[in-house]
């Protein structure tokens, strides 16, 4: 064979999409194994089958059962698997076959053992509605309790063969018991509890026990099966079935033959006790043993096989059993009073099979069953219309042919197979007396050897050739009798009688007789007591904290000073001697002991001693500021950017609105280690007072009064004389004791930075909006090294006038090397002003090159500062309208390109990227009204703009208020949907077929997606009513799209509450209203939209409109509609409305009419005929029935057609426990009827006697 070529995998998976169902046998070998191979590789894609539903897989070795994942796709429903030997590896196959399919029936064959954790792979899997398990293991415990378990199962097969009872009752063991057993039953044991040694076999005792006393525990499984095929010994399926308590409609069973007559008689039994009111299908067959069994011994030299006879006088009254076959091949004898039994208790029966290919040899003799013996089936069985047995064809005698109440006008089919007959025209004869509008004769045809029909086949033959003539005589014979009986003509004659009634009056005594019964009743009761003392124990730990004291009685000077040389250092130790005064008590903050590095000058050397007394008290108490930082007691807010780890650290970074410390002036000097411990985790410090202090060690480094102003320990804490400034004022109430890196850097730049930070900014248009960046926690900021205030106030000058002067390039050099200088030196507000005005040049000189090329170096540079980026993106973006008006567009789009390069992937800068692609986005739209030149078509200039703005995430922007970001996702939604419009328009009605997300599909995917970002109580408010009413338009084209009427009265609803809309009654209020009734309507009927329509009927406001308000009315009373009448009344009126403009609006409103007219019919009819309904419905009968099919599928009614009697029912069959519920609840009624009456005759009675008196 040669390899596939791609016109042929054409030709193959054309083929394929048609392919529902296949069929493979291994052992049939009509398929080549290679072929497999070749398939799996050279497939042009995963699954050659991807409409294939049904599956039966029967193989013989594991390659072969492998070679089935070819076909496991995920649309697959139907699944059978036969796997002749061991494979060792069955469970990972089961486990990829529930992975990769969704199934709902597998059958499952295996010769050998089921897998060990074949329940651990099914039972997460609950969808079975068909379920088939022919193996060994099948009836473990652990099997009946998963199977029972599964809530859509209604047919369930299972191999009970060389089983016993003991195996098949162990199958309900995990399966929870029925009321009234409490211990379990001893009939179902199998050791007698006699004997030790080797277990003697009860099963005979047993099944005589079971059968005698009814007794064992009953277990409620399988609670929806309808279906049920058993395959085993009789006793054995009759123990099965005793704990089925569903109410089956059909029971197959596959039995050895012949059955014991006892198990026959149980099985029997059984059945009709069980299920008799709701039984509709009984089949009997042999299993395959014994018909092998049968074969051997029919071809054998043994003899004709022994036919034996099976009594059906043991089947009690099944009302609604339809269709009985059995079918085995030695218990094929019947005799007439077994037919007349059948006919008796089973009146509906319509399809009778007893053993139709039996034969009987002349060795056993002729059938117990004659022709005649068919009457009492003719006469009781109205509906029977195909029989097939095997029966002698002897003549019918005279009184059979008086009457002709045994005539049957429904038997239209009858098989004989290998019945005797000698007289044909006799059988013809009673043939036609008793089916005379039988359609068909069927016999087995047994040809001579010489290759002429035997004498029995060639009689038969007579029969089928005599019948029709014989059946025409015996209609036209009785159509003869019926018109001579309505030619007589009757005697008129007048007679006058007396017609005065004569009335007697007389009185009956009817006192009721009132039998008192007692019952005594004793419960059982039992006391339990339980020692519930709990055991306790105690532990003592001690808790009492280690303290170390430590003091020290000097803090050393730290002094920053740098040279440009370096000179010879010497150690020394000096002892140093403060002098203390008195003087006024200044502000004390305590900072961080922490060591700078710094080269050493002249006046620091002799510190050195100090400073090693600072480092040692440092490492010394760090283990008291690690255990105070985890008290709760005591509030620590974090001072800190970054916690030292070595006195190596140079600067420290404080917060920006820490404050001095209360004054406490009764508060003795605390001990250094507590104090150096308070100075690091609480002690607030202003970083104005922080800035001062740095200056004056800076100034007045060998001062002696200032090294003892901060060597003094013992100096009370007293509050600053500096107060709060509006700015610390206010981020301190914004933050609420949370602060970010951001501001800490503001904070530690210069003592202007803050008031810098928190400037509002002018008026601007909406894409300049102050953005509040204080909620991003942005990288660490370095501490400011030096402040370049006064050199940038010296430059600015003299770059604008270098500029003016035409010498735009100088200007520009010298303001990036202070740039440079002050972002290294973390000058935060001098870095910013310096960025702004090398931007701002560049736009006053118009060369926008520069301007775009100075943004992008200036958000590159190493270590810029974030606010700095952030106020140069600011400022270019208010260029924008003006660039646009006095240089064109194309600068514009240059500078928009460039925005949006520098913002790109930066979170600080979100708010500022969204804005600006809005911008670009309404560029790329308006070329569809005013396109250029080289603009692109209007369907991609859609596309551009939906990209743009889709791909902005803005609901997770936490810089940007909910107003715009509900507008942004707005935006989104509009451009989606005029986007999916187009592509609609464009797409082709055949390629409906071929790809379900064709079209514009994927846009209205998404449309739906950020309706849902949307939040629906932020659109509730007052000030956000132009967006709802924007928001609830587009969802409203999104519903109507996806044809879901419900959703789009729910949306129109949302509207017509708005107060706007609401108080405008006949205007959009009214317009809102009427498209609520409209949908609404429209909608398919469920529990949610009968709710709606029921409110909306019972709303004042639906009052105002006449016309909406009967139609609702129709709808909601519980009377049928005919379409013609609603099309004559309403149709006028509701065509000129653009909703029901559209055909397809129009014939939903005809099917909507037609549901609720077969709701109704459904609820005050039990039956009715087809043709009646059709009329009912004015439709055709194919219409009706599919719209009758659509109704049941969705659960919406119930009901069976019935399509040879044309009858329709819509009742189901009631169990017996609803039967007597509903009685009980009569009864109840009808007792408390009679006492009531009771009681006012009483009543009655006594107000009469006391008149007498």
């Amino acid at each position: 064979s040669k390899t596939p070529e791609p016109a042929d995998w054409e030709r193959l998976l054309a083929y394929a999409d048609r392919v529902r169902s296949i069929t493979y046998n291994e052992a049939y070998n009509n398929v080549a194994p290679t072929i497999f191979a070749v398939i799996e590789e050279l497939r042009p894609k995963q699954f050659i089958l991807p409409k294939l539903t049904a599956l039966t897989w029967k193989a013989e070795t594991a390659a072969g059962l492998e070679r089935s994942r070819l076909f496991l796709n995920p649309g697959l429903q139907s699944l059978t698997i036969e796997m002749g030997n061991k494979y060792a590896k069955m469970g990972d196959f089961l486990n990829y076959i529930m992975e990769k399919t969704a199934l709902t029936t597998f059958s499952f064959t295996l010769h050998s053992n089921l897998p060990d954790n074949f329940i651990d792979i099914m039972q997460p899997y609950s969808h079975f509605q068909k379920l088939a398990l022919m193996a060994p293991g099948a009836l473990a415990a652990r099997v009946g309790k998963w199977t029972s378990s599964l809530p859509f199962l209604h047919s369930f097969s299972l191999d009970l063969s060389n089983r016993t009872t003991t195996a098949v009752e162990g199958f309900f063991d995990d399966i929870s018991l029925g009321s009234g057993y409490s211990t379990p039953s001893s009939v179902g044991g199998t050791d007698s509890g006699i004997f030790s040694g080797d277990e003697l076999d009860f099963s005979d005792i047993r099944k005589s026990a079971v059968r005698l006393t009814s007794d064992g525990p009953r277990h409620g499984a399988f609670a929806n099966l309808q279906q049920i095929q058993l395959t085993g010994d009789t006793a054995n399926v009759a123990t099965f079935l005793k704990h089925i308590t569903s109410p089956l409609s059909q029971i197959d069973l596959i039995i050895e033959d012949p059955p014991a007559r006892d198990d026959w008689q149980d099985l029997c039994n059984l059945i009709c006790d069980q299920f008799s009111d709701t039984l509709l299908s009984l089949r009997v067959t042999a299993t395959s043993g014994s018909r092998f069994a049968e074969l051997v011994r029919s071809t054998s030299r043994g003899g004709d096989v022994q036919l034996r006879h099976l009594p059906l006088e043991h089947f009690a009254f099944l009302s609604r059993l339809q269709r009985l076959e059995i079918d085995l091949p030695e218990s094929a004898i019947f005799h007439n009073k077994d037919i007349a039994h059948i006919a008796r208790v089973c009146p509906n029966l319509e399809v009778l099979r007893l053993c139709g290919q039996a034969k009987f040899p002349p060795s056993v003799g002729s059938p117990y069953l004659t022709l005649e013996g068919l009457v009492p089936l003719t006469r009781e069985c109205k509906r029977l219309h195909t029989l097939s047995v095997v029966l002698n064809a002897l003549e019918g005698q005279p009184e059979t042919f008086l009457t002709r109440d045994v005539c049957s006008r429904s038997l239209q089919r009858l098989n004989v197979g290998h019945s005797w007959i000698k007289d044909p025209l006799g059988a013809a004869v009673l043939l036609s007396h008793l089916a005379p509008y039988l359609e068909s004769i069927k016999w087995f045809s047994q040809t001579t050897r010489v290759g002429t029909l035997d004498a029995t086949s060639a009689a038969w033959q007579k029969v089928s050739d005599l019948l029709p003539h014989l059946q025409s005589i015996r209609l036209m014979e009785r159509s003869l009798l019926l018109r001579e009986h309505a030619v007589v003509s009757r005697m008129m004659c007048e007679v006058m009688v007396d017609a005065t009634p004569s009335t007697v009056s007389r009185g009956v005594t009817a006192a009721p007789k009132y039998v008192d019964h007692a019952v005594e009743v004793f419960p059982e009761v039992s006391e339990a007591a339980v020692d519930a003392v709990p055991h306790t124990s105690s532990i003592a730990i001690g808790a009492t904290p280690e303290l170390v004291d430590a003091g020290v009685t000097a803090e050393p000077v730290m002094v920053d000073a740098g040279i440009e040389a370096m000179p010879e250092t010497a150690e020394m130790a000096i002892e140093t001697v403060f002098v203390e005064e008195e003087h006024e008590p200044e502000p004390t903050y305590f900072i961080s002991p922490v060591i700078s590095s710094y080269i050493p000058s002249v006046n620091t050397v002799i510190n050195l001693p100090v400073r090693a007394v600072k480092v040692y008290t440092y490492y010394l108490t760090y283990p008291l500021r690690f255990m105070l930082s985890f008290t709760p007691s005591m509030p620590i807010p974090i001072l800190t950017e970054k916690q030292p780890k070595s006195p190596e650290i140079e600067e420290v970074f404080l917060e920006k609105d820490m404050q001095p410390m209360e004054t406490m002036p009764s508060m003795p000097p605390m001990p250094s280690l507590y104090q150096n411990a308070l100075t690091e985790a609480e002690s607030p410090v202003s970083p104005d007072t922080l800035h001062n202090e740095s200056d004056a060690h800076l100034t007045n480094a060998t001062s002696s009064e200032s090294a003892q102003s901060l060597n003094d320990t013992n100096t009370p804490w007293s509050e600053p004389t500096h107060p709060k400034t509006e700015a610390h004022q206010h981020v301190h109430a914004s933050q609420k004791g949370r602060y970010t890196n951001a501001t800490i850097g503001a904070t530690n730049a210069t003592r202007q930075s803050l008031e810098f930070v928190s400037a509002q900014l002018p008026s601007r248009p909406w894409y300049t909006r102050p953005i509040n960046y204080n909620l991003y926690n942005m990288a660490e900021v370095k501490k400011q090294e030096k402040d370049y205030t006064k050199e940038v106030d010296a430059l600015l000058p003299e770059a604008k006038s270098l500029a003016e002067s035409g010498k735009l390039q100088d200007a520009l050099d010298k303001l990036y090397a202070l740039e440079k200088q002050t972002r290294n030196a973390s000058d935060l507000k001098s870095t910013t002003r310096l960025v702004k005005e090398i931007s701002q040049l560049a736009y006053d000189a118009r060369n926008h090159e520069l301007l775009n090329g100075s943004i992008q170096t200036l958000s590159k540079k190493h270590g810029q500062l974030k606010v700095a980026i952030q106020e140069l993106v600011e400022q270019a973006v208010g260029w924008l309208d003006e660039i646009k008006k006095r240089d064109g567009q194309e600068k514009w789009l240059q500078l928009i390109e460039t925005l949006r390069t520098v913002t790109e992937g930066k979170l600080f800068l979100e708010t500022p990227r969204a804005r600006v692609t809005l911008l670009l986005s309404k560029y790329h739209e308006s070329l569809i009204k005013s396109p250029e030149q080289t603009s692109p078509t209007a369907k991609e200039c859609l596309q551009t703009a939906s990209d743009l703005l889709s791909d902005l995430q803005v609901e997770t922007y936490s810089s940007m208020e909910r107003r715009e970001k509900t507008e942004f996702i707005l935006e989104q939604m509009r451009l989606l949907i005029a986007l999916a419009r187009v592509k609609d328009s464009e797409k082709k009605p055949s390629d409906d077929k071929k790809d379900i997300m064709g079209g514009g599909e994927g846009e209205w995917v998404k449309v739906r997606v950020g309706g849902r970002k949307v939040n629906e109580s932020f659109l509730a408010e007052k000030a956000n009513e132009d967006l709802k009413l924007k928001y609830y338009n587009m969802m409203i084209e999104y519903a109507l799209n996806q044809s879901e009427y419900l959703d789009a009265a729910k949306y129109y609803y949302k509207v017509w509450e708005t107060p706007s809309i609401k108080e405008d009654e006949n205007g959009r209020g009214r317009a809102a209203l009427e498209r609520i009734v409209y949908y609404v309507v429209l909608a398919p009927h469920d529990n949610e939209q009968s709710d709606m329509l029921h409110r909306l009927f019972n709303d004042s406001a639906l009052l105002r409109l006449d016309l909406q308000y009967a139609l609702v009315k129709c709808f909601t009373t519980q009377e049928l509609m005919r379409w013609p009448g609603i099309e004559s009344i309403y149709g006028p009126n509701l065509r000129q409305t653009d909703v029901f403009t559209s055909e397809k609006l129009w014939e939903d409103l005809h099917t909507r009419v037609i549901e609720h007219n077969i709701r109704i019919v459904a609820k005050y009819y039990t039956r009715i005929t087809l043709p009646r309904l059709t009329t009912l419905l004015d439709l055709s009968p194919k219409q009706a029935e599919e719209i009758l099919c659509r109704l049941v599928v969705s659960g919406t009614i119930w009901a069976r057609i019935d399509r040879p009697t044309g009858i329709v029912n819509f009742r189901s069959s009631k169990s017996a426990e609803e039967v007597m519920n509903d009685w009980s609840s009569d009864m109840q009624r009808l007792l408390s009827l009679v006492e009531k009456t009771w009681m006012g005759v009483n009543a009655a009675q006594a107000a009469q006697a006391r008149v007498k008196a």
